[in-house]
């Protein structure tokens, strides 16, 4: 008999290919070495369905994962035996029993990420797979109001990496916002920018793709009326580039 269980975990994905189980050859998973652990614990084969894929290098700290396995366990007692044989970039933070209906994917509200930036002249040689660092004076306030421009209902055609089948490139901006953070004499991380979307869902590499257009307006490479333009499902030119993926976090999935 098959028993679910709904994790949320926290990783840092810089030595993993992305969360997607791929074929071995290929490189270390966030699903390969979770699906490991649970076989590893439940003594045989596991099943688990993610949220949403993350890239490689990409981060999250609050992946809701779905997990099947043949063992009836307390969940406090899983998140412990898990932990105990994940890798410490990988990390289980939450552990509920789970309904067999439950879709993580499907049954989500909204999902939040975080792009983490800085604009120094040089990148910090201790944050460099955390943080991402683009060495240009930005316009703090014209990217604030691109991010104000994203909220609503667009489509994203621009905005999409194709490689990845979907139904519609439409999708709806809940939230979107520039952030500033400063910890002050803490500097446990060095002062930075934290762009902020919350949305119904995201296409392949539509937050980064989105990141680099508001570098190119905090830069004057490319106008507000421009970017406005892009929403749309008319192709126009490439906006800017995709931006790295150390900078992304998946921060949040809202049922």
């Amino acid at each position: 008999m098959i028993h679910h269980y709904r994790l949320t975990i926290q990783y840092k994905g810089t030595n993993y290919i992305g969360w997607q189980i791929q074929a071995e050859s290929v490189g270390k998973t966030i699903q390969g070495e979770l699906n490991k652990a649970l076989t590893n614990i439940s003594k045989a084969k596991a099943q688990s369905m993610g949220s949403g894929r993350t890239d490689s290098g990409v981060h999250a700290l609050g992946q809701v994962v779905k997990v099947g396995i043949e063992l009836e366990i307390p969940p406090e007692k899983l998140l412990k035996a898990l932990n105990a044989h994940l890798p410490d970039d990988i990390r289980v933070i939450q552990a509920d029993h789970s309904t067999h209906e439950f879709h993580p994917t499907v049954d989500a509200v909204s999902k939040e990420y975080h792009y983490r930036f800085t604009s120094n002249p040089y990148a910090s040689a201790i944050h460099s797979d955390l943080i991402t660092n683009i060495s240009f004076e930005l316009d703090l306030e014209k990217m604030r109001e691109a991010c104000r421009i994203l909220i609503g209902e667009h489509d994203f055609t621009n905005f999409f990496c194709e490689g990845t089948e979907v139904t519609s490139t439409v999708r709806t901006i809940f939230e979107c916002e520039m952030l500033a953070v400063s910890l002050g004499s803490l500097q446990l991380l060095p002062d930075h920018y934290v762009f902020r979307i919350v949305g119904s869902g995201f296409l392949k590499q539509m937050v980064r793709l989105l990141m680099g257009a508001i570098w190119n307006v905090g830069r004057g490479k490319i106008s507000l009326e421009e970017f406005r333009a892009s929403l749309t499902s008319k192709p126009t030119e490439r906006m800017g580039i995709t931006a790295p993926p150390q900078g992304l976090y998946m921060f949040r999935v809202n049922y």
